[in-house]
């Protein structure tokens, strides 16, 4: 790299592999969830991910760079990561929960990824790829909200905690209020 200009294309080129390892891995996610709000949320941007390919082809073609992916293993890790909970865990409220923290992880990743090469961008004063990075940007954070959102609906699906169980299990009886002679013996003696 020589210049800011090159380290923008870098950027891009690690974005551009990870949003087509999620294009890839996101059917098996919607697939494996139970909820179907979450296979909704995860179907939708499936659909956001393809148009953010689009997008970056986009940028490339502001930059008069053919789009090129550069293998982003920081993707393939946390894809890795959501693969194995399919794999590992049973299907049900709890995988869903835990499919929604991955996929926020990946959501989180993109962001950062984003706003670095936006940044880049203002800095180049690129006002046509500040724009198309924006869109993916904002779609970016506003899956995570909804990821938030499904997950927040789920966490009352799912029982108490093992705590409160175990307290429930555990808690003594009430102690009984002394009896009247007992409580006056006790106040004349003072």
């Amino acid at each position: 790299m020589e210049n800011l200009t090159d380290l923008l294309v870098a950027e891009l080129k690690d974005i551009y592999s990870a949003e087509k390892q999620i294009v890839k891995a996101l059917p098996k996610m919607v697939k494996g969830a139970a909820s179907e709000e979450l296979k909704a949320a995860l179907s939708e941007h499936l659909e956001a991910t393809k148009g953010q390919v689009t997008r970056l082809e986009e940028v490339f073609a502001h930059l008069e760079q053919k789009p090129k992916a550069k293998h982003c293993k920081g993707m393939e890790g946390l894809l890795a990561e959501g693969a194995e909970i399919l794999e590992e865990e049973e299907a049900g409220v709890l995988r869903d929960l835990e499919m929604i923290g991955a996929a926020q992880r990946v959501e989180h990743y993109e962001v950062a990824a984003y706003g670095t090469a936006r940044a880049i961008a203002e800095h180049l004063e690129l006002a046509e790829v500040v724009d198309l990075l924006t869109q993916t940007f904002d779609e970016e954070e506003d899956a995570d909200h909804k990821l938030t959102a499904v997950a927040e609906k789920l966490y009352g699906q799912v029982g108490g905690s093992e705590m409160e169980e175990e307290e429930e299990a555990t808690a003594k009886p009430p102690a009984r209020a002394p009896s009247t002679k007992k409580a006056m013996a006790a106040g004349s003696r003072r």
